[in-house]
């Protein structure tokens, strides 16, 4: 196993993008091997030179026309250098994800907003932009977004508050989502420009997170903020099509730092077994861990497929498809915290010392299960999108488009007669609708060149087989019944016990125990 792992780990540091792109991906990777990111994450912020690292070599234009002084990338090129990016740190490749496919999108849509050249030629040399949709009581749902813009003749006044808004504090730019009221707003959601030197903008907190410490995180409130009416990016049509797009792309992106991530943390991990003696053998040589690396490298294989697919069907079709890149985004998540945890635990007591690059990225894979949408609320809406007769044709399309219209028949024989509305029937369709299209995009044999990518296939054949024997029953009455009495009389005893929590409103601080 270990030669096979170590030929895997081998393309992974040699490939290279198709045309001008070898020379800056391996360009990119040699600067960034020179950074310090460890004490970065101490301090909270990104070694000193990064900014310019990512400047010189244009990645603060990934995808964005040459005549915005972008590196017009396709969509897979940029994919593969964010990847890259994120086998050193999630913090540097996710301020792309932000910066890239977030916010500059949003502005590259509106060729009206004031000196718009100027605007994006400066994003790409490295102003760097926000985005800020996610509120205290909406997180990113539209239709609980609560900030205001007050449409006027040739303003608009923005207020609200804004939370876990990356890069904000950083921004030259931020475009921030308001509902638009005043005559004939109509209570659209609008995206709007905004300058971070704005008066009226401040910013009230920084987030102390978990993982992701390199790149700062804010609360913005926005205290009558005037912004020419000029600089309203989606005018008088909904802004939600343009966010909800850049959050697509967005869940592609962070589906390429979970591949970065699994990546290195796999590395280490396997470096560390051919090393590490048990007994007379080599770690790498016990057989049950041979197999658990083998593992991890299939799912290595899997999420490069659905990456791979993903970019495919921008390039054919000029946007993300809304499945398969919510399929792509949980599949690698879930898969990165998977193998990042077995690593730290082959690593034993050095995987839980904060020194090993196996502990930085369990933390910092954390959150890409969070990031562009949590794995349930996805799942739900793929599940959903699979059953409601409004979508299911456009899930039927997309297997059909990957030649595997059998794989979508059996997920819906497979929930004939469950209750569509239940959410736990719509969490197990929405896992069906993901591995399913995993497996179609394995079985079409065109996306992953590896030899183990029959290997990769079975193994999505056999997380389907072991879903399947965890589908829903039709939940009565008295289960639900019985499962809310087992909650409040936990929640009795341990009051009683252990105390409870006071816990603030806004960001679940604790004040004490009662």
């Amino acid at each position: 196993m270990s030669s096979q792992v170590y030929s895997l780990f081998g393309e992974a540091q040699e490939r290279t993008a198709e045309g001008g792109a070898p020379t800056l991906y391996s360009s990119l990777i040699n600067d960034l091997s020179q950074l310090n990111f460890a004490d970065a994450d101490d301090r909270r912020a990104f070694p000193p030179t990064l900014h310019s690292v990512f400047a010189r070599h244009g990645l603060f234009g990934l995808t964005t026309p040459a005549e915005h002084g972008g590196l017009a990338l396709p969509l897979q090129e940029a994919i593969d250098l964010i990847s890259a990016t994120a086998s050193f740190d999630v913090s540097a490749a996710s301020t792309l994800i932000i910066h890239n496919f977030l916010a500059l999108p949003c502005i590259e849509a509106a060729p009206h907003i004031p000196q718009q050249r100027q605007v994006m030629c400066g994003a790409t040399r490295g102003d760097l932009c926000a985005f800020a949709l996610t509120e205290p009581k909406a997180g990113s749902a539209p239709r609980h977004i609560e900030a205001s813009a007050l449409m006027q003749e040739d303003r608009v006044r923005i207020s609200g508050r804004k939370i876990w808004i990356g890069l904000a504090d950083w921004a030259r730019w931020i475009v921030c989502f308001a509902r638009a009221s005043g005559p004939d707003a109509k209570g659209r959601l609008v995206g709007v420009l905004v300058d971070r030197q704005a008066p009226g903008l401040k910013v009230t907190h920084e987030h102390r997170t978990l993982g992701l410490r390199g790149i700062i995180q804010n609360t913005l409130e926005f205290h009558d903020v005037e912004v020419p009416s000029a600089y309203v990016l989606s005018r008088d049509q909904d802004g939600w099509g343009a966010a909800a797009s850049s959050m697509n792309r967005g869940r592609i992106g962070v589906a390429a730092m979970g591949l970065g991530a699994l990546e290195r943390a796999l590395q280490v991990a396997a470096t560390y077994a051919n090393h590490r003696r048990l007994g007379k053998l080599l770690m790498i040589e016990n057989s049950y861990i041979e197999q658990l690396f083998e593992q991890m490298v299939l799912r290595r294989e899997v999420v490069k497929a659905m990456l791979g697919a993903s970019c495919r069907l921008v390039s054919a079709q000029g946007a993300p498809n809304v499945h398969l890149a919510s399929a792509t985004k949980v599949l690698s998540s879930e898969w990165c915290g998977l193998v990042a945890d077995q690593c730290v635990q082959l690593l034993g007591g050095r995987g839980y010392d904060e020194g090993t690059p196996v502990a930085k990225i369990y933390r910092d894979a954390r959150i890409l299960r969070i990031f562009e949408g949590p794995t349930e609320a996805l799942l739900s809406h793929l599940g959903r999108c699979l059953l409601s007769r409004a979508t299911r044709d456009e899930i039927a399309d997309l297997f059909l488009s990957l030649d595997a219209a059998q794989i979508h028949a059996a997920a819906i024989e497979e929930l004939s007669g469950l209750n569509e509305t239940d959410g736990a029937v719509l969490i197990y369709a929405g896992w069906l609708t993901t591995l399913g299209l995993a497996q179609a995009v394995m079985s079409a044999g065109c996306f992953s060149p590896s030899d183990c990518a029959s290997a990769a296939t079975d193994l999505v054949s056999s997380e389907l087989a072991a879903l399947r024997t965890r589908a829903p029953a039709r939940p009565s009455f008295e289960a639900r019944i019985r499962a809310n009495r087992t909650l409040n009389t936990f929640l009795q005893d341990a009051a009683s016990s252990i105390g409870s929590p006071v816990l603030t409103d806004d960001y679940l601080k604790l004040v004490q125990y009662v």
